[in-house]
């Protein structure tokens, strides 16, 4: 027996389904392609235009508008990777003091030019994969993989990823509650207490999977969910491509 990536009632591309960024961005297959040549188009910038990164913010915020997605969705996220993002460019500051610029009496530095277009590389990048993802069903992203000859094991593990994380998250809660029970105070809770627990939960995360694998074996599981020989790319599909290549090389040739 084989599981199915795919209904019975999707077609043979598993695309035809509308998303709100379909008008936009064509199918889920080519929505893809355009998010990566974005990504590629956007990390081309060099280090110290920052104007040039500034200007492919247009793309996550005319699609945010376009699709009418709750923006607070995306800010929240972005605000949780944003320590990550400063720290990664608070570096900048300190290899590169040379001074580039004043402005209104302030000298700016390399590295503050560049630690500045990191961070809104980052975000720029991160608010327009999260602006797609949010459109299209993370069971279509798949399909979309799929159509794009991604290895099968790799789809397999990202369905499998998505599936169970909840598993992993209420292993965890489990034991946070545990540890609350047990705790009185700030007892209990400190750096010391909490790196054994991190190693138990990989330990009882490892044996549930074993158990769900052999579960899933005994049901006819066999390694692959993806069971269709993927379509060819449509000319409508490459004509998408090809506006939103030539939109980000015009951003490229005039910033």
């Amino acid at each position: 027996m084989r599981s199915r990536l795919h209904s019975d009632d999707s077609g043979s591309t598993g695309h035809e389904k509308a998303t709100p960024v379909s008008l936009f961005l064509g199918s889920d297959r080519s929505a893809l392609i355009v998010t990566v040549l974005f990504v590629f188009s956007l990390l081309s910038v060099p280090k110290f235009n920052l104007p040039g990164v500034i200007a492919f913010g247009t793309f996550p915020l005319f699609l945010m508008f376009a699709t009418r997605l709750d923006v607070n969705i995306i800010v929240k996220r972005l605000l949780q990777i944003s320590p990550f993002v400063l720290f990664m460019a608070a570096g900048n500051l300190v290899l590169d003091r040379n001074p580039v610029m004043t402005i209104s009496g302030i000298t700016l530095s390399g590295g503050m030019i560049s630690g500045t277009v990191i961070v809104a590389k980052t975000i720029i990048s991160v608010a327009g994969l999260l602006t797609v993802t949010l459109c299209i069903p993370f069971y279509r992203i798949c399909c979309a993989l799929e159509s794009l000859h991604v290895p099968d094991l790799l789809i397999t593990q990202l369905i499998l990823l998505e599936r169970y994380s909840s598993v992993l998250h209420k292993e965890a809660q489990a034991m946070q509650k545990a540890r609350d029970i047990r705790s009185f105070g700030r007892r209990g809770k400190g750096l010391f207490r909490t790196a054994p627990l991190l190693g138990s939960l990989l330990l009882r995360t490892t044996d549930r999977a074993e158990r769900l694998y052999r579960s899933m074996s005994a049901r006819g599981f066999n390694g692959r969910l993806a069971s269709r020989s993927p379509a060819n790319m449509s000319p409508q599909e490459w004509k998408t491509v090809g506006l939103w290549t030539l939109f980000f090389l015009a951003l490229r040739l005039i910033f």
